[in-house]
C-alpha cells in the first residue's frame, strides 16, 4: 500500500506542475507591456517640397480625386497599385481597371502608374506625388 501511495503523491505531483506551467503561459500571454509611444508619427503624411522645371506644365492633384499612389504590385500574372484617399482608406487597382467613371488605370509600373482622364488624357502618376502628362499623349 505504501507503494501505490507514492506512485499517487507522484502523479498528482506531475499533474499540478504541468497544470501550473501550463497556467503560467497562458497568464504571461495576456498581459500587455505598456510601451512608450514614438516621438514622430510614422504614418503622418511628410510635407516635401518637390522643385518642378517651370517649363513643364503643372498639372492638378484633383485630375486623380486627390488620391495618392502608395504602392504597386507586380505578381506573375497581375499588377496592381495601392492608392489611398484623402481620409485615408487604401484602394487596390489592376490594369485597365476603372476607378470612376471617367478615371481608369490603364498600366502598373514599379514606381509609377499611367492613368486616363476623361477617356482622352493619359497621366504618369508617379508614388512621390508628382503628376505628369505622359509623352507622346
Amino acid at each position: 500500500m505504501n507503494i501505490k501511495i507514492k506512485k499517487n503523491i507522484i502523479l498528482f505531483t506531475i499533474i499540478y506542475l504541468l497544470h501550473m506551467c501550463i497556467l503560467s503561459s497562458i497568464y504571461a500571454a495576456d498581459e500587455i507591456e505598456d510601451e512608450e509611444l514614438p516621438a514622430v508619427d510614422p504614418f503622418a503624411g511628410s510635407a516635401t517640397m518637390t522643385s518642378q522645371d517651370p517649363n513643364m506644365p503643372s498639372v492638378s492633384g484633383n485630375i486623380i480625386n486627390d488620391m495618392k499612389l502608395i504602392g504597386t504590385v507586380s505578381g506573375a500574372h497581375k499588377k496592381i497599385a495601392v492608392l489611398t484617399m484623402p481620409d485615408g482608406r487604401a484602394l487596390k487597382f489592376e490594369e485597365n481597371e476603372f476607378v470612376t467613371d471617367t478615371f481608369q488605370v490603364l498600366e502598373i509600373y514599379e514606381t509609377f502608374i499611367v492613368v486616363r482622364v476623361d477617356f482622352q488624357d493619359e497621366y504618369e502618376v508617379f508614388m512621390s506625388g508628382q503628376i505628369s502628362p505622359r509623352e507622346g499623349n
